[in-house]
């Protein structure tokens, strides 16, 4: 067995610090500079993370996003109680666009007043994708179906997009 009866382990570890305590002193100014400066840019982060004047585009009804809005719902634009189940979307709102592999796509507006898309497949639960009702407003359901407004850009056909109705584009 070892004992450290004899050793000083404290002045052995922690001698010659004298050079520690020493600080330089800053200018008065550069301190509430620097507290500033990180204030206005929590502020600015806050802003931009809400979507608030930072932003260029600004909100628009949307219904008016979509020419599909502006025909008259016909019974194949509208969706059953089972398909729309507790979605939050204005059931009059509901336009058909297109069918692809991940089921049928319906355009419709958010309780919110959001630009959304209903997907339904045959025995699953229906599934709602929204965006924000600006006149750039992009929904991408999956890598299968985007839905542009009509300002909006179109994605590029290079890139596999093909139009498959006004402002919706699919990627087969």
């Amino acid at each position: 067995m070892t004992t450290f009866d004899d050793t000083d382990l404290f002045s052995e570890a922690f001698h010659d610090f004298r050079s520690v305590g020493i600080s330089r002193r800053r200018p008065a100014l550069v301190t509430p500079v620097a507290m500033v400066a990180a204030a206005l840019l929590v502020a600015v982060g806050f802003l931009w993370a809400r979507g608030g004047p930072l932003l260029t585009d600004h909100s628009v009804d949307a219904s008016t996003l979509l020419p599909q809005f502006a025909a008259e719902q016909v019974s194949r634009d509208r969706l059953s109680s089972d398909d729309l189940g507790t979605l939050r979307i204005d059931r009059s709102t509901t336009r058909f666009l297109t069918e692809t592999s991940s089921g049928r796509h319906y355009a419709a507006v958010g309780s919110a007043g959001s630009l959304c898309v209903v997907t339904v497949q045959p025995g699953e639960l229906s599934a709602l994708t929204c965006a924000p009702p600006t006149p750039t407003a992009r929904v991408a359901v999956d890598e299968t179906l985007l839905v542009v407004a009509s300002s909006g850009p179109i994605p590029a056909a290079a890139s596999g997009w093909r139009e498959a109705g006004p402002d919706v584009f699919v990627n087969d």
